[in-house]
């Protein structure tokens, strides 16, 4: 433990240093469970990269569910062959279902994206414990008078009252400062976080390794004139990073994926105006684990160039590093514009909207809402839309494809600086990456140029 306890001082150092008001997302009272959380690997990348004072889904809260479950029993759940429900195609929502955590609202309606009441998380969470085979007393009948003395008692659901009981008896659960539980109350991500971690401190018996969290170095908080820098201290076993910036609003507005070699990043994000912002620092593990750095809060003193910039840090593979000749195009700039209103939504195979996009169904969107039509699959794309150009070449708004033995599998956007915007594959989000990351450089087949 004394590990941990070093892990939550210096995030409760950072933290009590770098964060600014009306940027940071995370509460003071959350900031130890947020470390913990991070620390076991409890947390994924959707709630990561969103508000986190704001309510969480309950398609989300299944990802949180789904990554307690394989922490207690150390085991790494099977991905359904197809989802029960019509409206959703998560997979932790399929794998709660099938697993008895979560149920739909009718026989194949979910509602993914209402929130979670607390009487609901509470029953998701017992449903957890017990699919888990966690040893804990479940507190029915007379179990309830562990909430008859909440001033809203009543108002708590008869499916729910055993769960809310259980809950509150093991202290995973507790009332307002007006002694409510508020049964029918939306849960804050924070919120649920902080539960899924109780949850995991009180009934985990496995001595499994902690993560150590990334440790931003810069930028040093403030105000930060010019270009952003982000960099932070390596983790030991992690594959890459991911760079997260949120807005004043808890809102994703810029997110890259860098190489593991890399712990460094100019964040090539056009922030609109002067402004507050928050940084999160994101190691993706070996295990398939992603764990988050506390945020650091900046502020920008002046708007940041228009077209993205270049990595800190490239790999020396024969990467493009001369980018004085790209110009941002009026119709570049649209383009680029409309495909960051889609940072961080899920990568949906054969998806072609918002709910999900695939990696051609997403450029063929974007495109489309700028009054140009592009073919529906990567290949085609290739082989059929605009004209050739060099990488030497390259433009934002042109497409770059990546593939092996020179079949096109994957297209994203440039978007200029050597990154690119795309929907890179399954468990990912649409997300900025450089095109001269490791896997991207050495399988780049080539460009086309649509935009005229």
């Amino acid at each position: 433990m004394n590990r941990l306890r070093t892990i939550i001082a210096v995030g409760a150092m950072l933290l009590s240093i770098h964060m600014t008001a009306g940027a940071a997302d995370l509460s003071d009272w959350a900031i130890n469970e947020y470390i913990e959380s991070n620390s076991t690997g409890l947390l994924s990348y959707r709630i990561a990269s969103s508000d986190l004072r704001s309510n969480i889904t309950r398609e989300e809260f299944c990802e949180l569910a789904i990554n307690l479950y394989e922490k207690l029993t150390n085991e790494n759940l099977r991905v359904p062959d197809s989802s029960p429900f019509a409206d959703c195609s998560n997979v932790a929502v399929s794998q709660a279902y099938y697993n008895g955590i979560v149920k739909g609202v009718t026989e194949d309606i979910f509602e993914p994206y209402r929130p979670v009441t607390r009487q609901e998380m509470a029953q998701m969470l017992v449903n957890t414990l017990n699919a888990g085979e966690v040893s804990v007393a479940l507190n029915t009948g007379g179990g309830l008078e562990y909430i008859k003395d909440f001033s809203d008692a009543e108002k708590v659901s008869p499916w729910a009252q055993s769960a809310v009981a259980t809950m509150v008896s093991h202290s995973l659960l507790s009332g307002n400062d007006d002694n409510q539980i508020m049964p029918l109350a939306n849960t804050t991500r924070e919120q649920a976080i902080t539960c899924v971690n109780r949850c995991y401190k009180t009934f985990s018996e496995l001595n499994q390794d902690r993560y150590m969290l990334p440790i931003i170095t810069a930028p040093a908080g403030g105000t930060v004139e010019g270009d952003v820098i982000a960099a932070w201290s390596a983790v030991e076993g992690a594959d890459g990073y991911y760079v997260l910036v949120k807005n004043s609003k808890g809102e994703l507005v810029y997110n890259a994926e860098v190489t593991s070699d890399n712990t460094s990043h100019v964040i090539g994000k056009s922030f609109v105006q002067s402004g507050s912002y928050s940084l999160i620092v994101g190691a993706i593990m070996a295990s398939g684990d992603v764990v988050f750095s506390v945020p650091l809060d900046f502020i920008t003193g002046s708007s940041q160039s228009s077209a993205p910039a270049a990595p800190a840090q490239t790999v020396d593979k024969n990467p493009i590093t001369n980018y004085e000749h790209e110009v941002l195009t009026d119709g570049a700039k649209a383009i680029i514009t409309e495909a960051e209103k889609y940072i961080g939504v899920n990568y949906v195979y054969g998806g072609t909207t918002p709910s999900g996009f695939d990696c051609s169904g997403f450029v063929k969107y974007v495109f489309g809402n700028c009054g140009v039509t592009l073919n529906r699959v990567s290949r085609d794309q290739y082989a059929k839309d605009g004209y050739s150009v060099s990488k030497s070449e390259l433009e934002p708004g042109d497409l770059v494809f990546f593939g092996t033995g020179g079949t096109v599998s994957h297209v994203g956007i440039y978007t200029g600086g050597g990154q690119m915007i795309h929907s890179p594959s399954t468990g990912k989000t649409v997300c900025y990456t450089s095109i001269n990351s490791d896997y991207y450089l050495s399988h780049y087949i080539g460009a086309k140029r649509v935009l005229k």
